[in-house]
């Protein structure tokens, strides 16, 4: 059965280590802190930063 995310992208059952042949984590991946920001806008993320807690009421 074909399934697609919400983008249209297709979504394979199980991925293997197949998929990612040729796939540059350096490259295409990028460093945290840096465009594209996939791997968060911080380049230590919240390490540095203590955890909030928030109430959400309404």
């Amino acid at each position: 059965m074909a399934r697609e995310s919400e983008s249209g992208l297709p979504i394979e059952p199980v991925y293997g280590p197949g998929v990612l042949e040729g796939w540059d984590p350096a490259v295409e991946l990028g460093e945290p802190g840096s465009f594209p920001f996939t791997r968060g806008v911080y380049r230590s993320m919240y390490t540095g930063r203590p955890w909030t807690m928030r109430q959400y009421a309404g």
